[in-house]
């Protein structure tokens, strides 16, 4: 068995992510929010070779969600094929929101108005991707990457995971004493 390929996983991470609390600077319970964009619902159909092992979108929000949780914070997780859906979910949760990470996955090259959102939710957010879209013709990144705090590419499932623990790490190290 894989890491983040069967549900079961989400329990290992969730020890994880409590292994890991210790690295923490702070202990604010974050609510972070999670997006995954166009494409990004046939996951387990997708070739393993940039994708990793993971069944479905649904198994690594799972993961995902029990990793945030052993950090002591909170994930929820969204998925929609349609941009004008993400840019209402970003604004719609921005006020119940500390950070965002998003996979704009199909909505690399066209995604202005996700990012136009997310800089307008005032909130750090980081970009993950489970391929290096720099070395798969992005170069200088996607849309979103010019305003991201932070951008973690391919380590397949597992840019999911250093994405959350990185954000949290940012999030507790802007909280002035």
């Amino acid at each position: 068995m894989s890491v983040v390929s069967e549900t079961a996983d989400a329990a290992w991470l969730r020890q994880m992510g409590e292994a890991l609390v210790a690295q923490r600077k702070g202990v604010t319970r974050w609510r972070l929010r999670l997006i995954d964009g166009p494409n990004m619902t046939n996951l387990g159909a997708r070739d393993p070779r940039t994708y990793g092992t993971v069944q479905s979108l649904s198994d690594l929000h799972a993961a995902v969600v029990g990793l945030a949780e052993g950090l002591g914070v909170s994930l929820a997780a969204y998925k929609s094929n349609h941009e004008g859906d993400i840019v209402s979910h970003i604004y719609d949760h921005a006020s119940e929101t500390d950070g965002f990470l998003i996979n704009p996955a199909g909505g690399n090259s066209r995604g202005e108005p996700v990012a136009q959102a997310l800089a307008d939710s005032g909130k750090p957010f980081m970009e993950l991707h489970f391929a290096n879209v720099s070395a798969s013709g992005w170069p200088r990144g996607t849309v979103v990457t010019t305003r991201a705090t932070g951008t973690v590419m391919g380590l397949r499932q597992y840019s999911y995971l250093a994405a959350v623990f990185g954000l949290v790490l940012h999030l507790d190290a802007s909280v002035k004493s």
